[in-house]
């Protein structure tokens, strides 16, 4: 009982603990957000971004984007708070093209850091303490058009270069005129200052521009049928990424006659050229000669050779015994070449100059040369 009694109080402390929140909410001092979570988780979080504002890049850095985006569609590292564009990296898509919308004037106004995080991953570390300072922060954009990459987004393996950070590609970018600024202003406010729409606009003193491009003035000349953003409103504003497929995913299914080379599928080749012991011969059985000769480069793996002989053979025409031969030898090339629909063609014809010759008919259904020739 003694021991019960003196380890009382450290149970009773126990028995608060467990009734109480494992993080409590700290006190909420002004100016400050309610929680402090760890700059990894507050990344970790933003990992689900896939529009984030590039507004608070420095200027070197969004002129070097923009210059890579001429060539090519952007391959980027975007992890969190992390986006690298990958200059040696390179996706099979054509360059961007651009769409102009009708003018449109946004405010995203941040006031807390998992708006900062949400809106702008990439600095919001550096930015915290901005905003902690101003109590909010202000990107003010107008949009005149976008860049956009129509091609599917491309899986790891189709990608060119020095690809190994490679998670997204960049599918638009968003282009007018912006001003990137700081302090406790509304929306309204904003609006009226930066674009001068409407009274009540406050005074500049009140805000701190942190970064501005573009020329908002200048986006009024944006027209529906431009082939790029009016001079001096192509600022890049906003991105928006897609995730790399998996290897292998855009992997497309050949049709018959053609395979897949590299990530496209092409006609099957089918060179045909006469063997050197072949180009001073001369058949004087009206073919018989050539389907030898076919049937010998076909059996020593010769198939360019074999071809051409048979193809010589048919020139001299032969009866329809030799014909047949002939046209079953072509279908074995083009079988051996991976092209079964041509296959199949010589093989029917060859069973029309030749009816009932076993060979020709095991081929023709062992192949499902009735389904190849009939598209079904």
């Amino acid at each position: 009982m003694a021991i019960l009694e003196s380890l009382k109080p450290f149970l009773l402390l126990l028995s608060a603990a467990a009734c109480a929140p494992a993080l409590p909410e700290p006190k909420n001092e002004v100016g400050k957000p309610k929680t402090e979570l760890p700059t990894s988780f507050k990344c970790e979080a933003a990992k689900g971004q896939t529009r984030p504002l590039i507004v608070e890049w420095s200027a070197p850095d969004r002129a070097a984007l923009e210059a890579l985006a001429k060539h090519n569609q952007l391959v980027v590292q975007f992890e969190g708070c992390t986006l690298v564009p990958l200059r040696q990296c390179r996706a099979p898509a054509q360059p961007y093209g651009y769409t102009p919308i009708t003018p449109k004037d946004e405010v995203v106004s941040m006031k807390n850091a998992e708006e900062l995080y949400a809106n702008v991953p990439v600095h919001a570390v550096e930015l915290e303490g901005k905003l902690q300072q101003s109590g909010e922060l202000h990107a003010a954009m107008r949009i005149v058009g976008m860049y956009e990459s129509h091609g599917v987004v491309p899986a790891v393996d189709q990608l060119e270069g020095d690809c190994a950070a490679a998670t997204h590609v960049v599918t638009a970018l968003t282009v007018g005129a912006f001003e990137f600024s700081a302090g406790n202003a509304d929306e309204a406010a904003v609006k009226a200052e930066v674009f001068g729409a409407g009274a009540g606009a406050r005074k500049a003193s009140e805000r701190e521009t942190l970064s501005r491009d573009g020329d908002v003035n200048a986006c009024n000349a944006a027209k529906g049928d431009d082939k790029g953003p009016p001079d001096r409103c192509g600022a890049l504003l906003r991105l928006e990424v897609a995730a790399l497929l998996a290897k292998g995913a855009n992997t497309p299914t050949c049709a018959e006659g053609t395979r897949l080379v590299g990530h496209e599928c092409k006609p099957v080749e089918k060179p045909s050229d006469l063997a050197p012991e072949d180009r001073d011969f001369v058949d004087d059985k009206n073919g018989v000669g050539w389907g030898n000769r076919c049937y010998t480069h076909f059996k020593a793996g010769a198939l360019s050779f074999a071809r051409a002989a048979c193809q010589k053979g048919l020139e001299a025409s032969p009866d329809d015994k030799t014909r047949g031969a002939l046209l079953y030898n072509l279908g074995l090339v083009d079988e051996a070449t991976g092209d079964k629909k041509s296959s199949c063609e010589w093989f029917r014809q060859s069973l029309v100059a030749r009816p009932g010759v076993n060979a020709v008919k095991d081929k023709f259904e062992g192949l499902n040369c009735r389904t190849l020739l009939s598209g079904n």
